[in-house]
């Protein structure tokens, strides 16, 4: 295995940060600095990163169903409610990746596999389901006008679908499917239609649901289930 994904999948860091971490000098294996890119490392390796032996276990991949007003975090807050109030004695390197803000809800995911969080953050592969309530009626127009998508901190956001779910006197639930893990770009959805976005759900992070979970509560993935996701991220 290649040094800098057994860091990764350590937990230590995301593979290009690794990668910074050996031309640094930090890294030694069997007493020995190694500073050369596409280094390899055997199951009976000593590996050591700044001192410190680094073991890479079974990576974790768990799915968390995160309540409203709460912290997308598993450290402790000591003022607000974070996910560490459900995720107790949490592996060591586990992140939270594709973090809801504070008063959305929805599926998110909880990974030490390093190189599955980076590219999560950064490739924009995975679809992820979100139901929006957005304030008043939204009509044709305006899901036409969603669907051609919009820019947020200058970059577009261009969903896969659009639907409206339901419609009351006041309200307009609409369905979107985008390639987009920050909540708060979808924002931008309200503002382009001119409708003020109420409550954000993600109901769906690539091929995962929420079925099944309750408010707080949690699942391990399958290998088949972890395997997609790591497929769909394009992680190797």
């Amino acid at each position: 295995m290649r040094l800098q994904r057994f860091l990764a999948q350590a937990g230590i860091s995301s593979r290009r940060k690794a990668e910074t971490l050996i031309a640094s000098g930090a890294v030694r294996v069997n007493g020995v600095v190694v500073s050369t890119l596409g280094s390899t490392v055997g199951s009976h390796d000593r590996v050591e990163v700044e001192g410190r032996r680094v073991v890479a276990d079974t990576p974790t991949y768990r799915l968390l169903l995160k309540p409203r007003a709460c912290l997308a975090t598993l450290v402790k807050d000591g003022k607000r409610p974070t996910l560490a109030r459900y995720v107790r004695d949490a592996e060591p390197g586990l992140r939270v990746v594709a973090p809801l803000d504070f008063p959305a809800e929805g599926v998110v995911l909880l990974t030490n596999d390093g190189a599955l969080a980076q590219a999560m953050t950064k490739s924009g592969k995975v679809p992820m389901t979100y139901h929006l309530k957005l304030q008043g009626i939204v009509g044709d127009d305006d899901v036409e006008r969603l669907q051609r998508g919009w820019r947020w901190e200058g970059r577009a956001i261009k969903p896969a679908s659009v639907a409206r779910l339901a419609v009351t006197e006041k309200n307009t639930w609409v369905e979107m499917v985008v390639s987009e893990a920050r909540p708060r770009a979808l924002k931008g959805a309200g503002d382009v239609i001119r409708h003020s976005l109420l409550k954000i759900s993600r109901v769906r992070l690539g091929g995962l649901s929420f079925e099944g979970l309750a408010m707080g509560g949690w699942r391990d993935l399958t290998k088949a289930e972890a395997a997609d996701l790591r497929r769909r991220a394009g992680v190797e």
